[in-house]
């Protein structure tokens, strides 16, 4: 029984990690990371918000959708969130709830609530931070209007954060590989250094194809759907490329890829890049100044 039951708490988990493990593109990852978390804790509103020092330095990602005037009230109040100042104080990025920091009067009587949370119907929110720069503050942030995130929650996010972490410096160090080492050419063909590389280890050029996207962090539907290809074809391809390639699941194959592209460990560092989001910065027209759910 206590196996079972550590099993049943270990499942959400495992799932979160599932969805998110393939995600090094980092358009892809910004919102898989957001439908995910979503999914294993409901919310009626999930952020992602790279905040800088001074006042509007704000971009945010937000599912669902908010207007552009309460954009534009989270850019001007953001400082005020109770969570951030937090963080601030006490540099500890784990997963706190405004309940752990501030009373529900307290709350209300801040123009952040006012003019961004009040009118969402936002009465509760759960909020961890991802690697930054030091002058930068990188969070996700999830909202309830109606009911508070519970004890078991706010672990859950504890859990989850060391993986979501890596997930983002993995596509962080995948983007700048991507820069200095692209595997393709303007159209989007192979390069002829890699065709050759693969094909001498038996790969056919279609597959190529399919593990160059592998490569760049594209999921099996987003392959599919850029080759003209059903979701079971590139599944195929790929079971056919793990054989030759000798590994047994796409990120080996990814880092195999990358190898034969001549990128070493080494070329692949995951510093994280001035500006401290960029995935945020790249991905306009979604990431908006605006709301931290």
């Amino acid at each position: 029984m206590p196996r079972r039951g550590l099993a049943d708490r270990d499942k959400p988990l495992l799932e979160l990690i599932g969805d998110i493990c393939g995600l090094l593109d980092i358009d892809e990852l910004h919102h898989g990371l957001l439908d995910a978390l979503h999914r294993v804790l409901p919310s009626d509103y999930v952020s992602l918000n790279d905040v800088g020092p001074g006042r509007g330095d704000v971009v945010s990602i937000m599912q669902p959708d908010a207007s552009a005037e309460l954009y534009r009230a989270w850019e001007h109040h953001a400082h005020e969130n109770p969570l951030l100042r937090f963080y601030l104080e006490t540099l500890d990025g784990r997963a706190y709830r405004f309940s752990d920091v501030i009373s529900s009067t307290e709350l209300h009587s801040l123009a952040l609530y006012r003019e961004v949370y009040a009118p969402l119907g936002v009465e509760h929110q759960l909020a961890f931070t991802l690697p930054s720069n030091s002058d930068r503050v990188l969070a996700i942030a999830l909202s309830r209007r109606s009911r508070d995130y519970s004890d078991a929650e706010r672990d859950f996010a504890n859990r989850a954060r060391p993986f979501l972490i890596q997930a983002y410096l993995n596509a962080i160090a995948f983007e700048s590989a991507r820069a200095r080492w692209p595997i393709s050419d303007r159209s989007g063909d192979l390069v002829t250094p890699l065709v050759d590389s693969l094909t001498a280890v038996g790969v056919t050029r279609r597959e190529a194809q399919v593990l160059r996207l592998v490569a760049v962090g594209r999921s099996n539907h987003h392959i599919a759907a850029e080759l003209g290809i059903s979701d079971r074809t590139v599944g195929k391809h790929l079971e056919h490329c793990f054989r030759k390639l000798g590994v047994r699941d796409r990120s080996t194959a990814a880092a195999r890829v990358w190898e034969l592209a001549g990128v070493s460990g080494e070329d692949g560092g995951v510093a994280v890049r001035d500006g401290a989001a960029p995935w945020l910065r790249s991905a306009q027209p979604t990431a908006r100044p605006g709301v931290a759910r």
